[in-house]
Parts: C-alpha cells; structure tokens; sequence
C-alpha cells in the first residue's frame, strides 16, 4: 500500500502535498476526478518569502488540474492557510503550483498555453480543455507576457522597420526586428514617427548607438526617428518596397493610362493585365498561358514595354557591392528612365536620386526586409486564425511569441 500511495503522489507531483483520496463525480454529463491534497508538514510560505511553521487560518481551495489518462477534467482539493506575517500583515500564504484568485493549477495554465502556440484559435484550444475563452486567452497572455522579454533587453545590431495593417481604413502598426537573430523584439501601434520612437528610447541611447543600419521603406517618419535616436546607424532603403513602389507609381499608372488611349485588339490586351505586369518573369504561370499574354501586351504596347523591362533591369542595382559601380549603374539607369518621356517614370527616377544614399548604402549592407515579410505573413495567419484581435495587446504579444527562440 505505501508503494502504490508513494506511485500516486509521483503521479500528481503537487509540491508538498500527497494524496489522500481520490473519487469521481458526475457534472453535465461529464465524469470528473476529484484529487483531495493533504500538507506533508506544517510549513506555510508568506508571498514576501518568509516561512511560518503556525497559521493564522486555513480554508478549503478547489481548482482544475490537467487532464489524466480518461479524464478530461480533473480538480485538486486542498485547505489553503493564511499566515500572519510581520511585513505583509494576515495574507494568504504562497504555493509554487498554483496562483492567486484562479480556479485553475499554473500547470494546466502552461498546458493551456503551450497549446494556443499552435496555429489554432482560442475557441479551439477552450474547447479541448472544457474552458471559457476568456480564461484560455488570459492564460496565453499571462504565459506570454513571462515568457517573452522585454524589448529594452534587445541590443540589436542590424534591424528592419515595417509596417502592417491591423484592420481596414489606414489603421498600422510598427514592428522592429533583429535581423540577425530573426526575432521581433518590438510591437506598436500605428507607423508614426512616436511608434518607432518607443522602440529606440526603451532600449535606450547606449544601445541605439550600437545599432549599424536599419531597413526600412521611404517612409519618412520612422526616417526621422532613427537619425534623431541612431545617429551612427545607415538607413538603407528595402528593395522590395521600392519595387513595390514601382508597381504602384509607374507600371499601374501607365497602364491605366494606356489602357484609356488604346483601342481595338490593344485596349483587349492590356485590360486585365495588372497583375502579369506586376509580377516576376519566373513567377508567370504557364498553364495559364502567362508569358505568351504578356509577351504579346509588351509587343503591342511600347510605353509598357518600357516601364515594364526598367523594372526588371532596376533589380539589378542591388547585385552590387561597389558603392562607385552602383551609382554609375544608377545613373545609366536614370538616363534611361528621363529619356523615355513617361512622365511616371521621370517622377519616380527623381524620388530615387533624393533617396540615392539609402539605397547605395546596402553595398556595405545588404540587408533588406525579407524576413519582414514572413513576418507580415504569419501575421495574417494569426490574424484569420483569431478572426482579429480586439486585445491589441494580446495581439502583439503573439506576434512576438511567434518569432520567439525559446
């Protein structure tokens, strides 16, 4: 007997406790298991740390433990004591395994947790576990919030800004990563020139001196803030996004355009057409007839044909690592761009010579916001997974935990 009593304490492993009877009971239809605790020694704990061998008085606790083998639900009965301490007056003493006003263990709370990191909503994981939503969410949050550090304990080198949506009508938010060790450090709302600020100021100016470039699209405010907090780091403006723009600025106002001058077989050819003239050659779907579609729109139209291969040849700037050989590139390219009479294109050849030092700096480093991107992306994943965050909070925190390195 005492062999199988010591097998059952080994089993519920409650610090301090050992098992004195164990019984099922019937709720909605559901068996429960009911574990009553008893203390191996009268040894209570005041939440300052100071220990007491007396209480002051004790009462009957009960909370909902993991699930064991068959059984979904299980509950932990124990008299849980007040102490009288010198410091803190008559409280409650403390216990390692279970917190203060829950109705849960801090391990079922951790089992909870784990499993909200998987890629399933909240309902999902409440569900599983026979809980209110509500608890699971603060369960998460509370794992998050401990778990994660906070970002004025980054010290990053190389980093990359960017922004994302939260919900419709121009409502963003910012994100810092560390390029180098692929987290997400920090977290804000909107993309002002205070959002980004909040990131340098909590880790402070001898960290923000240490940081050597920062990407980041041409977008002045998070501009701002680096060169009045980094003043030692390069800004380098991402390739992506000023492709991106590209797209934008030139390709889709021109088409647009040549779509509204064009008649005939030429208006049928370019109508439609935005998204082949957007994308990468190797990205064209040929069961979809993609290259043989766009090949005959460019012979049919020379303007697009224009803007569409300064695109692609614009590309190439980055490929250099020689600071002089990039901005003569860039200039050979420019000529080009002045010399094409499209109005777009002469307009965005400017807006890159007023941004040339962003953009050649990437020679000395090559870095970009690609990760970003999948940043963005699982973002979205988590953002369908939840159907949106009313918790803005709680929202970035797990965006930050999904990039977090245990």
């Amino acid at each position: 007997m005492a062999v199988k009593q010591e097998y059952i304490d080994i089993i519920v492993n409650i610090p301090g406790f050992s098992v004195v009877m164990v019984g099922t009971v019937g709720e909605d239809g559901e068996k429960i298991l009911m574990i009553a605790l008893e203390r191996r020694e009268a040894l209570y704990k005041c939440r300052c740390g100071r220990e007491f061998s007396a209480r002051h008085d004790s009462s009957e606790r009960c909370v909902r433990d993991m699930p064991y083998g068959p059984w979904k639900y299980s509950r932990l009965v124990f008299w849980q004591a007040r102490v009288d301490c010198p410091k803190c007056g008559v409280v409650t003493e403390h216990l390692d395994w279970v917190g203060r006003r829950v109705e849960y263990s801090k391990r079922l709370a951790a089992v909870v947790a784990l499993s909200c990191r998987e890629t399933r909503s909240i309902k999902s994981v409440a569900q599983q576990f026979g809980l209110h939503v509500h608890t699971v969410k603060k369960m998460d949050k509370e794992a998050l919030q401990e778990e994660l550090p906070d970002a004025g304990e980054s010290s990053p080198r190389l980093i990359g800004v960017d922004e994302f949506s939260i919900r419709k009508r121009h409502h963003y938010a910012t994100t810092v990563v560390d390029l180098e060790q692929m987290t997400v450090p920090y977290v804000a709302e909107h993309r002002t020139k205070e959002s980004l600020s909040g990131f340098y100021q909590a880790i402070g100016p001898e960290k923000c001196a240490k940081i050597e470039a920062a990407a980041m699209d041409m977008w002045k405010p998070y501009e701002e803030a680096t060169r009045e907090h980094c003043q030692n780091a390069a800004i380098i403006y991402d390739p992506f996004h000023i492709i991106a723009s590209y797209g934008r600025e030139v390709i889709d106002k021109v088409r647009v355009a040549e779509e509204s001058r064009a008649q005939g077989e030429g208006k049928e050819v370019i109508k439609g057409s935005k998204y082949l003239l957007l994308k990468n050659a190797e990205n064209l779907d040929p069961e979809r007839d993609e290259p043989a579609r766009l090949a005959d729109l460019l012979r049919l139209n020379r303007r697009l044909s224009i803007v569409y291969l300064l695109k692609d040849d614009l590309k190439e700037l980055w490929r250099y690592r020689s600071p002089a050989w990039a901005l003569k590139w860039f200039k050979a390219w420019r000529r080009r761009a002045v010399r094409s009479r499209i109005d777009a294109l002469k307009k965005f050849a400017r807006k890159l010579s007023d941004h040339l030092p962003g953009i050649i700096a990437h020679c000395q480093y090559p870095i970009h916001t690609g990760f970003l991107e999948g940043v963005n992306n699982k973002i979205k994943v988590i953002k369908r997974v939840a159907y949106g965050f009313h918790d803005l909070k709680y929202f970035f925190l797990k965006i930050r935990g999904a990039f977090h390195h245990a």
